[in-house]
């Protein structure tokens, strides 16, 4: 029996398992494929947004992974990211709690047709 620093059954491990993928970008949390982000999904991530972090942040560490908040530009991308994402934005609280930077609203906006917590 192997042990595993995330847990078994976790909202992400949810959303993987139905083709999806998370992560962060900008001290924000993306997931896409978008045609595959249904409204009920989308109100899942918007409802489990916390634990997602959560993980992503745990993920992050265990893998040592130098930009775990995304500020970096990807330098080689998931041909799924093409096909466009959604973006969750995290609270002041979150944030803080991550270490992430002070959000830049000339880089950070998010237009209403990528934002997440609106519907479709």
């Amino acid at each position: 029996m192997a042990l595993t620093a995330l847990p078994v059954n976790s909202p992400l491990t949810q959303l993987r398992a139905q083709g999806l993928e998370a992560e962060f970008n900008r001290a924000r949390v993306i997931v896409y494929p978008r045609p595959k982000i249904t409204n009920t999904l989308r109100q899942f991530v918007s409802d489990n947004l916390v634990s997602i972090v959560n993980e992503l942040n745990l993920e992050g560490y265990y893998t040592k992974n130098p930009d775990p908040l995304g500020y970096a530009a990807k330098s080689t991308s998931d041909g799924r990211r093409n096909q466009g994402w959604l973006i969750w934005s995290l609270n002041a609280d979150l944030r803080t709690e991550l270490g992430a930077r002070p959000v830049d609203e000339t880089i950070d906006a998010v237009p209403d047709a990528l934002n997440g917590y609106l519907s479709f």
